[in-house]
């Protein structure tokens, strides 16, 4: 399965991993269209509180759901850097900008991914 310019997520990993079954990845997909709302809602409000240590415990989690849909080439790079600013407990404003990307990305592939 190529990856198309306007899609944001990309199956083959989870393809991969799972051999083609269909069970499997319906299963996956599932458990991230579950999670991934949480953990962006856990990351925002934290981004809001100024809570350095959990905004960096959170991206850190997103970066482990991210390449079963392929979003790990999207926004892994913005995770990690979200990472790094909070460890320095800095640039609160790069960090909520980076988010906002990461969030509208996983909103659009909890779209994608519900239509399939």
């Amino acid at each position: 399965m190529q990856h198309l310019s306007n899609k944001v997520t990309d199956l083959s990993y989870l393809i991969a991993i799972s051999k083609g079954n269909k069970a499997f990845i319906d299963e996956m997909i599932d458990i991230f269209l579950s999670e991934n709302p949480l953990e962006i809602e856990l990351l925002e409000s934290a981004i809001e509180e100024q809570d350095y240590t959990s905004i960096k415990a959170y991206a850190h989690k997103m970066k482990s759901t991210i390449p079963f849909v392929g979003l790990d080439k999207l926004i892994e790079k913005d995770l990690e850097e979200i990472e790094k600013l909070a460890l320095q407990k800095k640039q609160l404003e790069t960090i909520t900008q980076l988010f906002a990307e990461i969030k509208k990305t996983c909103l659009l592939a909890a779209q994608e991914l519900s239509a399939t």
